[in-house]
């Protein structure tokens, strides 16, 4: 048996310690990699992150939400994050649904006193504009409509005058394909009608149309691997740097065992080797002196 034959395992030990010390930077820099998160949106409150997070999961992208607020009570502080290569996407499927929502004041709000004395058009035009908000957002709840608007008509009759002007509403409905909107139309309508003093049916137009947009589809794979190795808080980076930490030294240790390996191949090579040429050299002494005799 030779030396080089004792050090094949130890070199073949370090080859593999190489191997898994490789291994762990590439799983390090896919973690940081992965940790690079972007916002898509911020000032949400947390049933509005937690519907786009929804939205987002179904079309296949993985999202997350976080509170940067100082104080833990302000509602309107959530912001939705994803991966930087999912920004685009995310955002056409949010457009496509009509998210985030926007926010509407309610009459209470619109009514607040902000003079001594408001003028009767003030207040005519408050009026207005919160019974067309209220009336949106009351159409926005209906399941499957993306998008609602509402314009409302209410003319400044003369008591004098002989003949009364109508009220009239025009209202567009933009919702999500699969939907049967259409079947819902007269019950639309109707709503609107009871909605408004004085405002006929006949006299309300509404326009309905359906979405185009095609979900986008993620890499499910891509997304599996990215959600796995997200990183959404310091403690995750902390933990993510102490694996990093606890993997280097097992890929050094394994590095080290190698080496320890094939030197101690090495001694016990020519531990034998010595021992080997000792015994031919007592052999050659012996039929020496047999000879000799």
């Amino acid at each position: 048996m030779t030396v080089s034959s004792f050090s094949l395992p130890g070199r073949d030990g370090a080859r593999r310690g190489r191997r898994v010390l490789a291994r762990v930077l590439l799983a390090g820099a896919l973690v940081l990699l992965a940790g690079c998160q972007k916002e898509l949106y911020s000032g949400l409150t947390e049933a509005e992150a937690n519907e786009m997070i929804s939205v987002l999961g179904e079309a296949g992208i993985a999202a997350s939400k976080d509170n940067d607020a100082r104080d833990a009570s302000d509602r309107a502080a959530w912001q939705v994050e994803v991966a930087e290569n999912d920004l685009q996407p995310a955002l056409t499927v949010l457009r496509a649904n009509g998210l985030p929502h926007p926010h509407y004041a309610s009459i209470g709000e619109l009514f607040q006193k902000q003079g001594l004395v408001s003028t009767p058009a003030e207040e005519r035009m408050r009026y207005l504009y919160g019974l067309s908000q209220e009336l949106t957002r009351t159409l926005q709840s209906i399941e499957g409509v993306v998008v609602a608007r509402v314009q409302v008509v209410i003319p400044e009759n003369d008591p004098l005058a002989d003949k009364i002007k109508p009220s009239s509403a025009a209202v567009y409905i933009r919702y999500k394909p699969g939907v049967d909107l259409r079947a819902m139309a007269p019950m639309v309508k109707d709503l609107v009608t009871h909605s408004i003093e004085g405002l006929q049916y006949d006299n309300v137009s509404l326009f309905l149309q359906p979405t185009t947009a095609k979900p986008v589809q993620a890499n499910a794979i891509g997304d599996a691997l990215v959600d796995a190795l997200r990183l959404r808080s310091p403690l995750g980076w902390l933990v993510a740097a102490l694996l990093l930490m606890t993997l280097a030294v097992i890929a050094l240790s394994a590095a080290r065992r190698g080496m320890f390996g094939a030197r101690l191949a090495g001694l016990f090579g020519n531990g034998r080797g010595g021992a080997a040429s000792s015994g031919s050299r007592a052999m050659r002494v012996a039929d020496s002196a047999r000879d000799g005799a």
